[in-house]
């Protein structure tokens, strides 16, 4: 018996480390597959024995804990989850516990959408609430976060007061576009759209919700006295709809169970062929008055299940293992594919990674590989097969070399990455300028990435400041294929109008290591000037909000390489020395280039709210004191502790300053 508790402790500690990883961190770890299975065996052993169930295991809560960032709120009626269905044998049982209860009626089917769970409250058709799903009973409240939402209303015509739910999500080519930009910020890829989605919606910036692109499908309805608004899911399905809310398409009424078989299939056919992303299928008992009748377990209605859709896994043969090389110099290794057809595309390639990862699973060339999409976006390589045949493969071997430049590769101590250090390497340089002129950074229009192939294979460019003395080429370029005046015009145009971009922007495009667009405008406006950043000593970063031993290293490293300095002094022969200008002037506000922190509420102001007012002041606002800071602005009820580790004449009132704003 021992044996079995260790082993149910050993699975609730792994999936709810698991849980917890997927819903807060927004980082899953583990593909779905993995986790149903662990899931199941536990359910399972439970079965078998009641008495070792624990109150923190994950068959017994709903869904993620609350984030600390928003206001906890209590939902007036649970949020429960649904229970799994793997099979039709599944399906079957469930219908026959139903028609137990003297059911004769019709069945409701709607796609299972990947996304975050979402309840609306409006009071006399206005939106006055929104609250995740949380852990089933508290959520977070994100009403402003909702009201970015496109599609959702902010009134509807009802006048009585309603709940509505749904799944907030964000859509299959809006997730590819959202992650291109974090890659090209430097900045940590979402794994799937479901985490975009809640990772956005416990975003505390508004306008980044609202760039985003969510939307959101409603799916239920129940008024404030706890009991539905209309008699069955397809009338609550209308009738949202003429509220103004969407729906799924594929909502559907079904007559029995065979049918319900039946349009599963035909759903899962058109499963990547849609707008949104769905991981399975809902059958619901159509009519609410067998609900209570039905009844409920602890986590799931019993009138309810949601049938789930497997994770698309093929087979393939792996022809080899190369490398990319990053702007940073950064290496990735890469699959290639025998090709197979794969969530609705043709799969040649996939990622694998680092070394680390295909030593990890022993992969090697020549092998029967299973390859899926992860979160049905990018192709991954996730195990080979160990036959007989198997283990006559030559096992691999990390790379040595960058096998672009010849160059002897690096890996840093406690870091996974391998890097190519030669920063002359060709495929540096061209991931280098093409991070250069994109849209973030020094947003040079008509340079496309096959233009800048073509340009370095031409020696027209070689490194950023080339660009700048394109327009000696132009004559040359005018003989190529495809170029023709006016286009070469306003590519010379662009180039010459970049000279004026901002130092953010600029810093951005250098493209340091670890240094994202987040970051360049902190640098941007704590040092003003290229020049003032290239005598920076560590010491001088450190000390700043938000500036760590690797961001701080990475920043000194750069302006040190005599390398990066020979490309900054030929930036600057071709006319760009960006300095940091405020929106302010300096006699606008006495906070104007003060370092600053708040404490205390600043009267109608959340928090992002508040820094934003004193950055428009020109201040530059921080969350932690130092000896550095100019002032510690005090609104109502601060922070004693911090009041205590400033000298009195730092410590400045919100009223007194609003006085003596000009």
């Amino acid at each position: 018996m021992k044996k079995i508790e260790n082993k149910i402790n050993n699975l609730v500690k792994m999936l709810n480390k698991w849980n917890y990883d997927y819903y807060v961190n927004d980082n899953p770890i583990v593909d779905d597959i993995i986790y149903d299975e662990k899931l199941s065996e536990l359910f399972q052993l439970e079965k078998q024995y009641p008495h070792l169930i624990r109150e923190d295991s994950p068959t017994q809560t709903v869904g993620k804990i609350a984030s600390s960032s928003f206001k906890k709120t209590k939902h007036m009626i649970p949020m429960l989850s649904l229970k799994n269905a793997f099979n039709e044998g599944d399906l079957m049982h469930f219908n026959k516990q139903i028609i137990e209860f003297d059911y004769k009626g019709d069945y409701f089917v709607e796609p299972k959408i990947d996304g975050l769970s979402l309840s609306l409250i409006y009071e006399k058709g206005h939106l006055i609430k929104a609250v995740t799903r949380g852990d089933g009973n508290i959520g977070e409240d994100v009403t402003n976060n909702a009201k970015q939402i496109s599609n959702i209303p902010l009134t509807i015509n009802y006048k009585k007061n309603i709940e509505i739910r749904g799944e907030v999500y964000i859509g299959v080519d809006q997730f590819k576009k959202i992650n291109e930009e974090r890659r090209n910020n430097d900045e940590k890829l979402f794994a799937n759209p479901r985490n975009a989605a809640s990772g956005t919606m416990r975003q505390l910036d508004v306008l980044k919700v609202k760039q985003r692109g969510l939307k959101m499908i409603a799916y239920w309805a129940m008024n404030d006295e706890k009991t539905f608004s209309w008699k069955t899911q397809e009338e609550t399905i209308i009738n949202l709809e003429k509220l103004g809310f969407k729906t799924s398409e594929l909502s559907v009424k079904i007559l029995n169970i065979e049918d319900v078989i039946s349009i599963i299939k035909k759903i899962e056919e058109k499963r990547y062929s849609l707008e949104y992303e769905i991981d399975g299928v809902v059958i619901k008992v159509n009519e609410y008055s067998f609900y209570e009748k039905i009844g409920y377990t602890s986590k799931f209605p019993k009138w309810a299940i949601a049938y789930k859709l497997p994770g698309e896994i093929k087979v393939s043969t792996l022809l080899n293992i190369f490398q990319t090389i990053g702007r940073t110099g950064r290496v990735t290794y890469n699959a290639q594919l025998s090709g197979v057809q794969l969530a609705g595309t043709w799969v040649q390639r996939a990622t694998l990674h680092n070394a680390d990862y295909i030593k990890d699973l022993d992969l090697r060339i020549g092998a029967q590989v299973k390859v899926k999409k992860a979160g049905d976006i990018i192709p991954k390589v996730i195990s080979a097969i160990k036959d007989d045949s198997f283990f006559k493969l030559k096992k691999w071997k990390e790379d040595k070399k960058c096998k672009i430049c010849g160059n002897k590769l690096s890996r840093t101590e406690n870091e996974v990455d391998q890097y190519c250090i030669n920063v002359d390497c060709p495929a540096r340089m061209e991931e280098s300028i093409i991070h250069f002129v994109s849209r973030e950074a020094m947003n040079i229009k008509g340079l496309s990435t096959q233009q800048i192939k073509k340009f370095i294979e031409l020696k027209f460019i070689s490194e950023f400041s080339d660009i700048y003395y394109l327009k000696n080429k132009k004559e040359e370029i005018l003989k190529l294929d495809g170029y023709q005046e006016r286009s070469v015009n306003s590519l010379l145009n662009s180039i010459e109008e970049s000279k004026k971009v901002s130092l953010d922007k600029f810093i951005f495009a250098l493209g340091i290591r670890h240094i994202g667009k987040k970051t360049s405008k902190d640098l941007a406006k704590i040092f003003g000037s290229i020049e003032a950043m290239s005598k920076l000593k560590v010491e001088n970063l450190i000390e700043q909000e938000d500036f760590g031993e690797v961001k701080s290293n990475s920043i000194i490293s750069y302006f040190k390489d005599e390398n990066n300095k020979k490309k900054l002094n030929n930036l600057v022969s071709a006319g760009l020395n960006p300095i940091f200008i405020s929106s302010k002037k300096e006699n606008d506000s006495i906070l104007f280039g003060k370092k600053i922190v708040i404490t205390g509420k600043i009267e109608n102001m959340n928090r992002e709210e508040a820094k934003e007012y004193f950055e428009n002041l020109g201040a530059i606002v921080l969350s932690t004191i130092s000896k550095n800071i100019d002032y510690l602005v005090i609104g109502e009820k601060p922070s004693l502790l911090k009041m205590s580790k400033v000298s009195k004449d730092k410590i400045i009132n919100f009223n007194e300053i609003k006085k003596i704003i000009v």
